[in-house]
């Protein structure tokens, strides 16, 4: 039996017998080996805990192969592989989660619905942008301690359909595209409505207690599927221009500038665990060769060129590099030098996620 045929058996007897040590580790143990059987499974559309049993493999693999220092090859294996997968789609009743696994993900909510009314209850940093407001779209953002004050469950209730309540109201807003939040804090009440957004998140797995959830007992709807989603995903585009909104009643807000870098500009919009950025390159430029040693490095294109992906041996005289297109995806190792170059005939963006493996992968 060759090894694919015999790994896809094992992905498969994991799938019905999850409680199993044995296929689990088998997998694991195959390294990145068994990357491309992986990839067939999570390209297709299956619940939810099904997903995230071979998303936790797929982190238990790159987590190994990214604890040592890793090869010019084997880093560009998993940046085809990224690139090949795409996202990782979670079907939710009010949108579709488009995830990788090292936490940027982008969610495609239905009009008026989205996340319950949710606080973390283990650290998690979430970078919410927003790339479009549906009609009815907005932000809530609330203390624990103010929201143990206000709510109750059935003026909430009628609030969400749409009841004026100035105990509610004052903690709503109306984003606009290009608009960053930052959720770090443990007590912040938080959800957002009626938007497609780009999350930059320590973690790909929710880790919330859900204080009022409107979504309970909705099914799945029947289109939600990847034939329809990867098309919408592929066509997302950033705002050009960016703001930091802050505070949780009353909101204050910071103009985010971009800062030049060789090829175009740069605009960071948070740099902590996460480093999340969007990047502007001009045609025909190409940005410097980098690295970062200690995070890896997630690539969203929206533009068509190339990607340097080179270990330090490889760097001259002319590097290794992968091709891309409107939407691929590419995940970048520590210590793996990588540089972006636009052969399209407009501006490319990308947005860029920097987030260390031991976070992003517990």
């Amino acid at each position: 039996m060759g090894s694919y045929t015999e790994l896809s058996h094992r992905v498969e007897e994991h799938l019905r017998n999850p409680e199993s040590d044995k296929e689990a580790s088998q997998i694991i143990e195959r390294g990145l080996q068994s990357l491309p059987v992986l990839g067939e499974f999570l390209r297709r559309d299956m619940p939810i805990e099904q997903t995230e049993r071979l998303e936790t493999l797929l982190k238990a693999i790159l987590f190994a192969a990214m604890s040592r220092p890793i090869s010019g090859p084997d880093a560009r294996q998993i940046a085809q592989f990224q690139k090949d997968l795409g996202f990782i789609l979670k079907y939710k009743s009010y949108a579709i989660k488009a995830a990788t696994p090292v936490g940027y993900s982008i969610f495609l909510q239905n009009e008026q619905e989205g996340f319950s009314f949710q606080r973390h209850i283990v650290h998690k940093l979430e970078v919410f942008h927003i790339l479009s407001v549906k009609p009815g779209g907005y932000v809530f953002l609330c203390d624990f301690a103010d929201w143990k004050k206000i709510y109750e469950k059935r003026s909430f209730e009628c609030w969400f359909a749409g009841e004026p309540n100035p105990r509610y109201d004052r903690y709503r807003f109306v984003p606009d595209p290009g608009d960053i939040f930052i959720i770090s804090e443990l007590g912040v009440v938080h959800t957002v409505i009626g938007c497609v957004l780009e999350e930059f998140a320590t973690v790909s797995t929710d880790m919330v207690d859900r204080l009022h959830d409107q979504n309970i007992g909705k099914k799945i709807p029947p289109h939600f599927n990847r034939a329809s989603a990867d098309p919408i995903l592929r066509a997302v585009q950033p705002p050009a221009q960016n703001r930091l909104v802050k505070g949780l009643g009353e909101k204050q807000f910071e103009r985010i500038q971009p800062a030049p870098v060789p090829g175009g500009e740069r605009t960071v919009f948070c740099d902590a665990f996460v480093t999340a950025a969007r990047c502007v390159i001009e045609p025909g430029r190409e940005t410097s060769l980098t690295h970062d040693d200690m995070r890896a490095v997630l690539l969203r294109m929206n533009g068509r060129g190339t990607v340097v992906v080179a270990d330090s041996s490889e760097c001259v005289p002319a590097p290794p590099r992968l091709p891309f297109d409107q939407g691929d995806l590419f995940l970048i190792p520590p210590g793996i030098h990588y540089a972006v170059r636009n052969e399209g005939d407009g501006y490319l963006t990308y947005s860029e996620h920097c987030i260390a493996p031991e976070v992003a992968f517990i």
